[in-house]
């Protein structure tokens, strides 16, 4: 099958591009030819198959990218969507709107959609833009049920063309722990990591502020580890950098703190991720996690927010535990009781890996994201009066679908 893979690419740093090279290779290894339509700093010189042509900062992208489209000739179109990806000044995204349209009016090529961000309250703005784009497209894909079930109740419709499939993990060799705390100079120390881009709503600043209680019950053998960092341009993220480094410094525990300033690799973050006992996620706001997925991956267990996306994959892996959000007094708790105890960490570690292998590795969700589009090619096929007898994806939700036709 012949895929145009609209999406952020690496060596960009971002999540979304690092989710769709993961899934991509995966898809690869079921023998699809994909093409890649992405920012102009996506792909690497020499890379087959990449179009750095989703140039958001000059007018008429969107027809550079169909006629780049056109020219592909693909089976299926699958846009991987977040409105920073596609937004152009105060657009919010709409510049994708004329291109889902004419393939919509030419009705021959099928587009799926993943929505990266969707919550269980939307804004109106956020209901008004899906309400039209899963209108112009085949199949939306989200990646937790919780988003799924609410969809309908947001958009005052019922939904019938959007399907769950959950956010993947590679199935790892292990790293082992003590190389990957070597290469941070913490070998032979307990480390309770938190990872990721400095964002306000990652909450980082709320373990900082309870660490010196937190050290004084685990001793200094247990060391926190800070590692990411602001992305340039972004003051909001600069001054919240500002602010998590100046409380590491004024804490009274702040030999056991260290902090790795970087934007990471992927092998660099998988080696920093490795190096925890157990990670801490004490998000303010979220829908899922890419680092939830790859911690579950390596077998570090994790202390997180019980937020929507959160909470349910923890508490369908068994891979960690699920804090009430903004209970700080539950938060240390639970830190406390991870890091104290290796047995429980041991168990979480198994369950995590096992979750991965068994429910979320990238070569499963390559497989029902081939059941998609077959499902929606068939569709793009079939006459009108025989749709309904369209197969439906064996999701976690083909019940639920079959129930609303």
């Amino acid at each position: 099958m012949k895929i145009a893979w609209l999406s952020s690419w690496p060596p960009r740093h971002c999540g979304i591009a690092t989710y769709s090279a993961e899934l991509v290779e995966a898809l690869r290894r079921e023998k699809n030819e994909i093409h890649i339509l992405c920012h102009p700093d996506g792909g690497v010189p020499g890379e087959k198959n990449v179009y750095p042509v989703v140039d958001t900062d000059r007018h008429g992208w969107d027809e550079v990218m169909y006629d780049t489209v056109r020219k592909i000739r693909p089976d299926v179109v699958h846009i991987q969507h977040e409105f920073g990806l596609f937004r152009t000044s105060d657009d919010h995204a709409s510049g994708l709107l004329r291109p889902l349209f004419r393939w919509k009016v030419e009705g021959k090529l099928p587009v799926v959609i993943t929505y990266h961000s969707v919550y269980t309250e939307l804004s109106f703005m956020i209901r008004s833009y899906m309400d039209v784009v899963l209108s112009l497209t085949d199949a939306g894909i989200v990646h937790a049920l919780y988003q799924w079930a609410h969809l309908p109740v947001n958009l005052g419709r019922v939904v019938d063309n959007v399907y769950v499939i959950p956010h993947g993990a590679a199935v790892h060799k292990t790293i082992p722990k003590d190389q990957a705390k070597e290469a941070l100079g913490l070998k032979g120390r307990r480390v309770l990591g938190m990872l990721g881009w400095f964002t306000p709503t990652k909450g980082f600043h709320r373990v900082l502020s309870l660490w010196d209680e937190i050290s004084r019950r685990l001793g200094p053998n247990t060391v926190l580890v800070l590692a990411g960092d602001a992305r340039r341009g972004d003051l909001n993220q600069i001054e919240y950098k500002r602010e998590l480094l100046e409380l590491g410094e004024k804490s009274a525990a702040r030999d056991t703190i260290k902090v790795v300033i970087g934007s990471f690799s992927p092998e660099e973050y998988e080696r920093t991720l490795a190096a925890f006992d157990a990670m801490v996620m004490p998000y303010t706001f979220a829908s899922q996690s890419g680092n939830l997925a790859h911690s579950f991956a390596l077998g570090v267990p994790v202390v997180a927010s019980g937020l929507e996306g959160l909470k349910a994959e923890v508490e369908a892996s068994g891979g960690g535990i699920a804090v009430p959000p903004g209970d700080e007094g539950a938060l240390k708790r639970a830190i406390v009781n991870i890091m104290e105890d290796d047995e429980l960490r041991g168990l979480y570690r198994e369950r995590a890996m096992r979750y991965v292998k068994e429910r979320i590795s990238w070569d499963l969700i390559a497989r029902k994201h081939m059941m998609l589009y077959r499902k929606v090619l068939l569709g793009k096929r079939a006459a009108p009066q025989s749709l309904r007898q369209v197969a439906l994806l064996e999701t976690d939700t083909s019940s639920m679908n079959r129930g609303r036709r």
